[in-house]
């Protein structure tokens, strides 16, 4: 005897066994977006814990400050100071000529820590600043041999440094 033969119509076969209408493989445009929420929210919150901390974005533009005048040191062959602002609020970088104060020359760029909401300066450059020398090395403006000098930075999620060595070389260092 003989299998009666099925036959579909719509989305019920002819024998009363049901049949889906389309194949259920692949993802739902809902379940696509719920997925792409998902991982959008994890990124936002990724994004934020590990972005550098404000002081250390400072930080890292007061490096970038020094060493700037020093290559513009080296390569005009003029000598650069970077001194800090009345108050501490700012750095400013210039060309000036170490028979004059380091507060006297063309301004060349300008750090300020009002672009940095929170930070604040807790230790500046002694004596009021440093400069490049042609040579790559530097000095103190109050006078004196090869600079060894840090500046501290206080922000929101703690403290960064700074760090000009006797060589010239300029490196940060995170501080609670």
């Amino acid at each position: 005897m003989r299998a009666p033969e099925a036959t579909t119509t719509g989305s019920r076969s002819t024998l009363g066994d049901p049949v889906p209408a389309r194949s259920a493989a692949g993802f739902t445009l809902i379940e696509t977006l719920v997925a792409l929420a998902m991982l959008g929210v994890a990124l936002a919150i990724g994004f934020f814990a590990f972005r550098p901390s404000l002081e250390m974005r400072a930080a890292a533009a007061m490096r970038s400050l020094l060493l700037q005048a020093r290559t513009q040191a080296i390569w005009s062959g003029l000598s650069i100071a970077v001194v800090e602002t009345a108050g501490g609020s700012a750095f400013v970088a210039r060309e000036f000529d170490p028979a004059s104060a380091c507060t006297e020359g063309r301004v060349l760029a300008t750090l300020r820590l009002r672009d940095f909401p929170g930070v604040r300066l807790s230790d500046g450059l002694r004596a009021g600043g440093i400069y490049w020398l042609p040579s790559g090395g530097g000095r103190s403006c109050a006078g004196g041999g090869v600079i060894s000098d840090t500046v501290l930075l206080q922000g929101p999620r703690g403290g960064a440094a700074v760090v000009v060595s006797s060589l010239g070389r300029v490196r940060l260092e995170a501080r609670p």
